[in-house]
């Protein structure tokens, strides 16, 4: 599937090859494929990067699997909490800082965090993923293992969620379980778009960050509340009798 993706793309990639160390804009586009152990299933996002010198976003576009509740005969049933708030992950490069969104139950909010996050270790292990000649490389971050092809036939040292650092652009990342696989699916680097949308969603500028820490704290109480409130016992108007149990999407980053 990458490489029916990349074929498609790539003569727009080499056309436009002497053009990005000038441009450095653009945009990088993904695919996102989470397996979700806990409801059974895989769940995929497209995710769009629009880059400049200094900064990029990341936003997600048009899931295939939205977030919803999936119906059974009682109370004995899952809910995938979802948000209306666009996520987004912002990367400022000069100040080597980064801003992103994330769920604490159904609320998300704006978490703080570095971009000297990845350790990476490069391998000498080389292969061609499309027409992009590739090179692997590994990392450990926050409970998992990552294995990452990058291309410095597109010298963009960026790539999806958190990841950057690597001397080329992250042509696939996942992590040892491919719980989390991100997929290269297109590059443009003359498209066109307001400076703006390089920024924090409108959204979020009345909210406050906080930093990765306290986002841990808050994360942690709010799954204790989801035990305690699983625990009780509800009576639907039919009178079925049962309890509640609320999924929290997986989280990338284990606590």
């Amino acid at each position: 599937m990458l490489r029916k993706y990349l074929l498609i793309f790539l003569p727009l990639i080499f056309v436009l090859h002497s053009f990005c160390a000038k441009a450095q804009r653009g945009t990088v586009s993904y695919k996102l494929t989470v397996n979700e152990k806990n409801l059974g299933k895989k769940m995929q996002q497209n995710l769009i990067i629009y880059f400049d010198k200094l900064n990029s976003v990341e936003l997600r576009i048009k899931p295939k699997n939205p977030g919803g509740t999936i119906p059974v005969d009682d109370l004995n049933q899952v809910r995938v909490l979802k948000s209306g708030k666009p996520t987004f992950v912002f990367k400022d490069f000069s100040r080597k800082k980064l801003l992103l969104s994330d769920y604490i139950g159904t609320k998300k909010v704006i978490l703080m965090d570095t971009l000297n996050n990845f350790r990476w270790r490069i391998l000498k292990e080389k292969k061609k993923i499309g027409s992009l000649n590739c090179r692997k490389a590994e990392t450990a971050f926050r409970g998992r293992l990552y294995e990452a092809w990058y291309t410095e036939d597109v010298p963009i040292q960026n790539g999806p969620w958190k990841f950057c650092g690597l001397p080329g652009l992250i042509v696939m990342v996942k992590d040892s379980e491919s719980d989390f696989v991100y997929e290269l699916t297109g590059i443009d680097l003359k498209a066109r778009f307001e400076n703006k949308i390089i920024d924090i969603p409108l959204a979020y500028e009345k909210d406050k960050a906080v930093t990765y820490k306290e986002f841990k704290i808050l994360y942690q109480k709010k799954i204790e509340d989801y035990i305690r409130l699983s625990r009780v016992e509800q009576t639907t108007r039919e009178g079925i009798t049962g309890t509640i149990n609320i999924h929290m999407p997986e989280k990338q980053e284990k606590f």
